[in-house]
């Protein structure tokens, strides 16, 4: 079984009217995806869907300061100063292609902590296991040569009459019958 892990961050800012966040109650971090298999990867696409129960108050916001790494999160469901947010980050994760289902993620240590000045930063730590296909390498079968033994013994001689060979054929005690004649003499039926 493979594991693998890493932390996720994402930083929000709310409207003016929600105030500044103070406190967190609760914090989920859910990922939902899809898987896609080709030859060289495993691609899981989806989101991980944050929802934050969070504790508004009056203050100063410095909305201004904002950067592209801040995300405004402009609808808020307010109760008094309790506040209620969802939000979908990205998820893209690409495994090698060993890997076999079950693919597992789990988030893990979903956190929410404001900063005083109007942020509210989540972050949870992602663990991805899986079980990695394992390549069977097929050894070959051993061999046994065995020796064969020789029934009989032939010299070899540079020529042979055809008579020779076929009463050495003959005389061989093997315990099969034998029948003398030559091979090409042909029994033909007269018709007359």
């Amino acid at each position: 079984m493979e594991k693998k892990q890493w932390p996720m961050q994402e930083n929000f800012y709310f409207p003016e009217h929600a105030g500044v966040p103070t406190g967190v109650q609760s914090v989920t971090v859910t990922p939902i995806f899809t898987e896609e298999r080709s030859e060289d990867a495993v691609r899981l696409t989806g989101i991980y869907h944050i929802a934050a129960n969070v504790e508004f108050d009056e203050g100063v916001l410095r909305s201004g300061e904002f950067n592209d790494s801040y995300i405004l999160i402009d609808d808020v469901e307010l109760d008094g100063k309790d506040g209620y947010f969802e939000y979908a980050v990205p998820l893209n994760i690409d495994l090698p292609s060993e890997a076999e289902s079950p693919l597992d993620i789990a988030v893990t240590q979903a956190t929410g902590k404001p900063d005083g000045q109007g942020t509210y930063e989540v972050t949870w730590k992602v663990e991805c296991t899986y079980t990695k296909k394992v390549a069977i390498v097929e050894e070959p079968e051993e061999v046994q040569l065995v020796a064969a033994t020789p029934v009989a013994t032939i010299e070899s001689t540079p020529f042979i009459e055809t008579d020779e060979v076929l009463s050495f054929i003959a005389d061989l005690t093997d315990g099969l019958s034998t029948t003398q004649f030559r091979s090409n003499d042909v029994f033909v039926k007269n018709e007359s």
